[in-house]
């Protein structure tokens, strides 16, 4: 087993106090590539955009660390799809913070991560198109096949949480909106059939739930879908190695 030890963290809409404190315990714990599963709010516009990823590029710098990124719905996408992809499959969005992006794939310590994140904003009526909400927010059929053309994978770092795992909503939404947000539940489920990826992390619920999806012949997919910031729930550790990888708990202590 590998002594280095990753960090996965769930939704912390641009919630600096919680974020840092994070980022700090994971490196308590010797954790130098941190991975998010997106909201983080990358970009997010309005009188103090850009100020989440200066404060947190400072603070990895400082820990010698790097947190990457696959966006979720509450970050900026639009601006996300323009950039640069590097060879090594990630964006640069600053030194120390890097984005997988929805359909893209790396390598981290050994382990094969691809990358299929967003989701739909089921608020997005409360929302405005461009600010707080942008159109490309669900990932599409084509970077689903972009990512499963690559090859396999030992860990899928999604947004949201694939169908088949048992989470709680928690808005009344008629059907029309729920057969739309379903779309990407649903594909992401067809990717993981189609790759049994034994290990898949997702946020968007804002609840801590571990679920085992069983495939034919016997071998599963274990997913862990994490709380939101201010919850025990918000983040696990993961060492590298051959799957099942061993994951625990991350402890973030207040504010």
């Amino acid at each position: 087993m590998s002594d280095s030890v990753l960090a996965v963290f769930g939704d912390w809409h641009g919630d600096l106090g919680w974020s840092i404190n994070a980022v700090k315990a994971a490196a308590r714990e010797g954790a130098k590539t941190m991975v998010s599963v997106g909201d983080v709010g990358l970009d997010w516009p309005g009188p103090k955009r850009n100020r989440w990823e200066q404060r947190m590029n400072a603070l990895l710098m400082e820990l010698g660390a790097t947190l990457i990124v696959s966006p979720g719905n509450h970050d900026n996408t639009s601006r996300i799809d323009l950039e640069e992809v590097q060879p090594d499959g990630l964006i640069t969005w600053r030194t120390n913070i890097r984005v997988l992006p929805k359909g893209g794939r790396t390598v981290i310590e050994g382990l094969r991560i691809g990358g299929l994140g967003g989701a739909l904003s089921v608020d997005r009526q409360f929302r405005v198109e461009g600010k707080s909400y942008w159109g490309d927010e669900q990932p599409t059929i084509e970077q689903a096949e972009k990512l499963m053309a690559g090859g396999g994978l030992d860990i899928l770092i999604a947004h949201d949480v694939p169908m088949g795992v048992p989470v709680q909503g928690a808005f009344d939404l008629p059907a029309d909106l729920v057969e739309e947000a379903d779309r990407t539940r649903i594909l992401l489920r067809d990717v993981i059939d189609r790759t049994g990826v034994p290990n898949v992390f997702a946020g968007h619920w804002h609840q801590r739930v571990t679920h085992e999806l069983v495939h034919p012949g016997g071998h599963s997919t274990r997913v862990d879908v994490l709380d939101m910031e201010g919850s025990r729930g918000n983040a696990v550790l993961v060492w590298p190695g051959t799957a099942p990888l061993r994951i625990e708990p991350l402890i973030i202590r207040g504010r």
